[in-house]
């Protein structure tokens, strides 16, 4: 009897495992597909893309508002170099340039433009200056027609290749530069790290 009923009920069948290898398959290959059908139609609508682009005029309209956003950035101002002479005399010369806007005021802009050096158009006449390449501005104060610069410690290096006289060479250059701006400064102060230079 027991084996009668165990013939009647339905035999449970063994659960056929699904096998990952074929369904990571499928998914690579249908990613491949993918990656072939959108790599096609970038290579059929490219041209067209750049053609339009072009006919836009969208590149030039990008170019001409970084030109504006450079000139915005920048500053004309005029600066004082030395075209040193055969006979170790040394001529003055006021060159109009232009410098990054700092920020700061004018005349901070100025003097950090002068200590960048020499644009192309001074190069050209064959200007340079004494101040030490490595000068920092570390503050600038103007006070009853009297300005007071503060540099760094490298600048008591400045004009040594070209023998004495080379610093008070660039402490001229400060002084011609900030009173080229503002003819109302009389007097400039030059300090190096707070302390006032003695030359």
């Amino acid at each position: 009897m027991i084996e009668d009923l165990q013939d009647e009920l339905p035999q449970e069948q063994p659960k056929k495992k699904e096998r990952p290898f074929r369904r990571g398959l499928f998914l690579f290959v249908a990613f491949m597909v993918w990656i072939i059908y959108a790599a096609a139609i970038i290579l059929f609508t490219m041209p067209r893309m750049i053609a339009a682009v072009r006919e836009s005029g969208i590149a030039e309209i990008i170019d001409s508002y970084d030109e504006i956003n450079a000139a915005v950035r920048m500053r004309e101002v005029r600066l004082c170099f030395v075209i040193p002479g055969s006979d170790g005399s040394s001529t003055y010369v006021i060159c109009s340039q232009k410098t990054e806007k700092t920020g700061a005021s004018e005349y901070h802009d100025i003097i950090e433009g002068l200590l960048r050096g020499p644009g192309k158009e001074a190069l050209s006449i064959g200007a340079i200056t004494f101040i030490a390449r490595d000068t920092t501005l570390l503050g600038l104060t103007i006070s009853e027609e009297t300005a007071f610069v503060n540099l760094s410690e490298s600048f008591t290096g400045s004009g040594s290749s070209w023998g004495p006289g080379g610093l008070d060479t660039a402490c001229r250059q400060i002084t011609a530069t900030l009173q080229a701006y503002d003819p109302a400064i009389r007097k400039v102060v030059i300090l190096v790290d707070g302390k006032e230079l003695s030359v």
